[in-house]
């Protein structure tokens, strides 16, 4: 599923490479921590002396740098939302290596399925985790407010996808942040997504009931696994080590975004299965509304993709509608409310 999304990913947003090498128009700073190893985080260097709030933004899933050198244009180039650039002046915008992997690196990219490929280091292996990207993006804050002038009235943290699922827990750990955002990421356990993914395969006739179900035995078998060896880094379900999984199982994003008062925004997508599956992230909404709480919105786009595009279908083919700059729009709007 993941190699899926990468080649979706790439094929939706090759595009959108600005034609600018990124890497000139960043300051990168590193710094070494006992138990994570090396630490990157990078920021536009256009206003950074200026006193601005903080952003930071944190990516989905997968091994490959957030900046990657492509050959063909001959500079650094940005795979992720190039949208939050346009707020470079009005925050410092930060963005977050992963473990073993630098910000900025070239990747081997196929032109025929668009897909493209990074070697998976031992570090990488070792430590990617929702505590390994959480605990460094809190560390990252710090070091950013003694090294930029912050203003700290405002210092929002932004996750997409895996990213989302790692915020939350960013906030809960650093006290500093203010606002919480989560683009396309589930609330409850992202392994609960296989299950319902299979239960809609089946009642949109794909499959019998029967082999829904016998997949549905098959993937708890798999979890069970899983959670009786949740250390391991030489097993893997769905690409991804036990290790991995078993993290991002010990805390929900819903359970993070529980212990937080801060407002938190919420972004789903109507038609996101394969990501987020939406039929996980509205649980979200009941949940806080059982409590109580009034620190989230929930904002539903009946139409969108797991990459914040309206698909719409015309004449047998799709149409795809950038969402993004609305998004963001509405997400600076909310937080200066």
């Amino acid at each position: 599923m993941q190699k899926i999304l990468v080649a979706v990913f790439l094929f939706l947003f090759q595009t959108s490479f600005g034609q600018t090498d990124l890497k000139k128009e960043m300051k990168i700073f590193s710094f070494k921590n006992a138990k994570y190893g090396k630490v990157e985080f990078c920021t536009f260097n256009s206003t950074v002396d200026k006193n601005k709030p903080l952003l930071i933004f944190i990516h989905g899933s997968g091994n490959e740098p957030t900046f990657s050198y492509a050959k063909d244009i001959k500079m650094y180039a940005w795979k992720g939302f190039t949208e939050v650039a346009k707020y470079k002046d009005k925050f410092h915008i930060i963005f977050v290596n992963k473990p073993g992997v630098p910000l900025f690196d070239t990747v081997q990219k196929d032109p025929v399925n668009f897909s493209t490929s990074y070697p998976i280091s031992k570090e990488f292996t070792d430590n990617y985790s929702l505590e390994w990207r959480a605990e460094t993006a809190s560390l990252i804050i710090d070091k950013a407010i003694k090294l930029l002038p912050v203003n700290r009235s405002k210092i929002m943290v932004v996750g997409h996808s895996q990213g989302g699922q790692v915020a939350p827990k960013v906030a809960v750990l650093n006290k500093k942040v203010t606002h919480c955002v989560l683009l396309n990421s589930n609330s409850l356990n992202h392994l609960y997504d296989f299950v319902l993914q299979e239960r809609l395969d089946a009642f949109k006739g794909e499959k019998t009931f029967e082999e829904s179900q016998k997949n549905i035995d098959s993937l708890f078998a798999n979890y069970k696994r899983i959670f009786d060896e949740p250390t391991s880094r030489t097993k893997y379900f769905d690409e991804e080590t036990y290790y991995r999984w078993a993290s991002f199982s010990d805390e929900t994003p819903l359970e993070n975004m529980l212990k937080l008062k801060i407002p938190i925004y919420v972004v789903a997508g109507g038609k996101d299965v394969y990501g987020s599956f939406i039929m996980n992230t509205d649980y979200v909404q009941i949940e806080f509304l059982r409590y109580g709480k009034t620190n989230l919105t929930y904002k539903v786009y009946p139409n969108a993709n797991h990459f914040l595009q309206d698909e719409i279908n015309e004449n047998n083919k799709t149409k795809y509608i950038d969402l993004k700059p609305k998004i963001f729009a509405d997400i600076v709007d909310w937080s200066s409310q």
